[in-house]
Order: C-alpha cells, then sequence, then structure tokens
C-alpha cells in the first residue's frame, strides 16, 4: 500500500456510534487499520482527499471526545498486539488497540501492574494516552502520561514519527493529553510498576460532610497508594466514604505468588456474596428515578456509617475496576444516555466549590446519582487537567424533560470552578463551551502551533474539536 492510494481497509463500513454514556450519537463510515503502515495509508489518502477523520478506540470517553465532526473514523481496535516485554526492567510496548484489561493480564503474572489505571478495564492504551487517563492515585503518581517513555504517532500526512519523553519533551507533552488531534498513536512505550502481591491493604471510613472527606481523604495521601471518596450527592452534608489502599510489600502476602495469578484477580461473581452480578443492573431498573437513588445513597452511606472504619484486602482488579463490577450498569440511565460534569479545583478552595456545585444540583432538581472525589497534582501536559487539588465527578441522568436545563446547569457550575481557577477533563466533557476551555487551558496556545505544524488542514479532528474550535482555523 503506497501513501496517496485507496487504502485496503477503506471507510467503508457505516455504523452508528456514540460516547459511552449514550447521550449523543452519529453515523460515520469506519475503517479499522490492523498495522501502523494501514494508518499512514488511511490517512494520506483522507488528507489527498480533503476530508476530515476521527480516531476511535474503545469509544470509552463519556462525551464526543471519539465521535466524528465529519463521516470518517478511523477505528484502532484491532490493533492489539504487544511489541515488546521486559520482565526484568518493567517496561511493554503496545499497539493502541491494547487495552487496559489486556495489558494487566499480559504483565501481572511477572510481577508487574499497570502504574495508572482508570476504573474501567476496557479502554484502550492509545485512547488513555490520548486523553491522559487518571486514577485514584493521581495525587502520587501522576497521569499515564508521566509513565510513558515514548510513542509513535502518524501525522495527518501520513509520515510516522516517534516522539521522545526525553528527546521531544515539547512535543511530548502536546501529543500526550491532545485527544488523537496531533497524530494516530500507533505504539506506545510504558514504564511499569513492580508489585510483589495482587492484592491491596484496603480501609474504608464514613464520614458525615463534605469538609470532613476532604481532609480525610488529603489526610490519607500521605501514607496511601490510591485514595478514592464517594459523596451523597443528595445530602446536604456533602457526606461520604473514603477509601484508601495501598500495595502489600514483600512478606505482608501469605499466599505469596498465587495472588498474582490470573484467576485471583476475577471480579467477583456475586455482589455481597448473594446477587448475581449480571443480575444487578435489572435490579437496580427500579430505583431508576431520583427518590430511588435518594434511597440508594443513603443506604450505601448508612451502611458505611455503621461498619465505621474498617481494613480488608482486596484484589487489585476488584479495587481499582469498579465501573466493571455490574455489567450494563449504565442502561439504568437509559433511554436519554448519561453525562459527567467532573471539575478540578485548587485544594484550597476545593470544598467550598464543590459543595456550593453539589447545592446548584439540588437547588436546580437534577441530583447527581453518582458523585466521586479525587485529589490530584500538577503536571506539564500542555491541555492537563491536572492541579493541585481535589477533583469532583457528577453523573447525570439525561432526558428530554431536562437535557436543555443539565446543560445550562453544567455551564453555571463551569463558571463556579473557573472563578475558582479550575480544571476540567476532556474524557468526560460534552457541555464546556469554546470560551470555558480557553480559559480553563493555558497551554491551548502552544497546542494550536503544534496543530499548524503538524495538521495545517485539519485532518485530524472530532465532535469535541469542533465543539471547542482546537482546529488551525478556528482561534
Amino acid at each position: 500500500m503506497t501513501p496517496g492510494s485507496p487504502p485496503a481497509a477503506p471507510f467503508h463500513e457505516w455504523h452508528a456510534l456514540a460516547g459511552w454514556g449514550r447521550a449523543v450519537w452519529a453515523t460515520a463510515r469506519v475503517a479499522r487499520p490492523r498495522a501502523a503502515d494501514d494508518v499512514a495509508a488511511l490517512l494520506a489518502y483522507a488528507a489527498e482527499q480533503r476530508r476530515r477523520v476521527t480516531v476511535r478506540g474503545a469509544g470509552r470517553s463519556y462525551g464526543d471526545a471519539a465521535l466524528p465532526a465529519d463521516l470518517l473514523v478511523l477505528d484502532t481496535g484491532r490493533m492489539r498486539r504487544v511489541l515488546a516485554f521486559d520482565r526484568d526492567e518493567g517496561r511493554i510496548t503496545v499497539e493502541p488497540g491494547v487495552t487496559v484489561e489486556q495489558l494487566w493480564r499480559t504483565v501481572l503474572p511477572a510481577g508487574w501492574w499497570p502504574p495508572v489505571v482508570p476504573g474501567t478495564m476496557r479502554p484502550t492504551l492509545g485512547g488513555c494516552v490520548a486523553l491522559n487517563v487518571h486514577g485514584k492515585n493521581q495525587y502520587c503518581a501522576g497521569s499515564i502520561g508521566e509513565h510513558v517513555e515514548e510513542i509513535e504517532i502518524v501525522s495527518a500526512r501520513g509520515t510516522r514519527r516517534v516522539v521522545s519523553a526525553v528527546r521531544d519533551v515539547d512535543l511530548f507533552h502536546a501529543v500526550v493529553g491532545g485527544a488523537g488531534l496531533l497524530g494516530v498513536i500507533v505504539s506506545v512505550t510504558l514504564r511499569l510498576l513492580r508489585i510483589t502481591s495482587g492484592l491491596l491493604d484496603v480501609c474504608a471510613a464514613a464520614h458525615g460532610s463534605l469538609d470532613e472527606v476532604a481532609q480525610d481523604l488529603d489526610r490519607r495521601c500521605g501514607g496511601s497508594d490510591y485514595v478514592v471518596a464517594w459523596i451523597d450527592g443528595f445530602s446536604r452534608s456533602g457526606r461520604g466514604v473514603v477509601h484508601s489502599a495501598r500495595h502489600l510489600r514483600e512478606g505482608e502476602d501469605a499466599s505469596g505468588a498465587d495472588s498474582l495469578r490470573l484467576d485471583a484477580q476475577e471480579l467477583p461473581q456475586r455482589l455481597l456474596g448473594v446477587v448475581p452480578r449480571d443480575r444487578v443492573a435489572l435490579l437496580m431498573k427500579p430505583f431508576a428515578h431520583g427518590p430511588g437513588m435518594r434511597f440508594v445513597n443513603a443506604a450505601k452511606y448508612r451502611v458505611a456509617a455503621l461498619r465505621g472504619e474498617h481494613r480488608f484486602r482486596q484484589s487489585l482488579a476488584a479495587f481499582h475496576f469498579l465501573l466493571d463490577h455490574v455489567p450494563g450498569w449504565r442502561s439504568i440511565y437509559d433511554p436519554g444516555g448519561l453525562i459527567q460534569h467532573q471539575s478540578f479545583v485548587p485544594a484550597a478552595a476545593a470544598a467550598e466549590v464543590h459543595g456550593e456545585l453539589l447545592a446548584m444540583c439540588r437547588a436546580a432538581g437534577i441530583v447527581s446519582w453518582l458523585a466521586v472525589c479525587k485529589r490530584h497534582r500538577p503536571d506539564a501536559f500542555l491541555l492537563s487537567h491536572g492541579i493541585d487539588g481535589f477533583s469532583l465527578a457528577l453523573d447525570f441522568r439525561v432526558t428530554d424533560a431536562n437535557r436543555e436545563r443539565l446543560w445550562r446547569l453544567c455551564g453555571e457550575m463551569d463558571r463556579v470552578v473557573l472563578g475558582a481557577g479550575g480544571h476540567f477533563y476532556l474524557a468526560k466533557d460534552l457541555t464546556a463551551s469554546p470560551e470555558t476551555f480557553r480559559a480553563a487551558y493555558p497551554g491551548i496556545a502552544r497546542f494550536r502551533e503544534w496543530k499548524r505544524e503538524l495538521d495545517p488542514g485539519g485532518v485530524l479532528t472530532s465532535a469535541l474539536a469542533e465543539r471547542l474550535r482546537l482546529g488551525p482555523a478556528q482561534e
């Protein structure tokens, strides 16, 4: 296949595509390359034809980051080979379609774990790097980009280029977190985390107010590898439960190497030891409304409060991939789907600002069914959401009746967050305006310079890029 000629895997399969929240949809022609050379030929062909292309992995972004602005989508999901794995040094090179699940299943038996994972194992590594995902350890380990040594991209012109975190610092900080707009990632080289056990030592503690949650979350960051808090969005106090965890040190795990076996990481087949996993979403359906979710949130808090602070051991997969415990759980948000508003606020103002956001939701009559708080640190990526502070992720059900009001509420919350010097997260966003984006991301000017250099014709785009005016001629 030569660049500029019709590719062997053309954009010919028509598909209806959605953001993972299924609140927005688009129809597109999809190509599924199997190798980097195929990607180069597809992009060169699109550039020659003056067509625009959107890169898509597993489609796990909540909003429109992987939805097309035009009619062409380049799906990297079939590029899922492990290209190299150094079991002694803990370094792995993979194609972009390798999922988080495939990654950890590959490295765990050798005593390694991905340094950063999101709340689900389904995203691809290409998508994780393109949106610079974070986990429950962002405050100490940073986002995934801080553990990437190099990436290979294919530019909009169809040329291949290796971008090193050491030799190409500025470009590296633009491509990682650049939402696939500067080049298609075709390989990722990642440093792994050495572990001696497949178990974590976990501590759970309930607190009666948002201030108490924030204080405990901050305090536990000092001696934990992971910290996360669940918040009851229906409660005026902002009560919640903090979970912290640390890796077991050598000699602490009596099961030894057994806990590193893949079968020891399988998610439990029954929730609470009683309800089959595949039935939970169905059982949640009767509670899929405001009063029902108010009851669920209150019950969750009361059970945690009755148990008091307690410790237990949990497998790595069970702790990290909470969103995978209940298959099909997002169906409770049907038919309109869900969106998430995730804000990042400096530490000094976070409790006050996030308390105000929760109050705004209650006043609007649109309360988040699931609210999660994490601690964060800043980084050098141009479109980074990292900040010395806290994030609050709010899941909302979308309906015909509330859609306009919900988008307006998110805009009002954006103004409060911006007023405190806060940021947002492209992997989750669906409602931000171009003005909000420019105010939240001071690195946007340098990012645009790279866009003009690498993709002057605006071949690489997405619905998110068009909404936020990230094209080379959209300043």
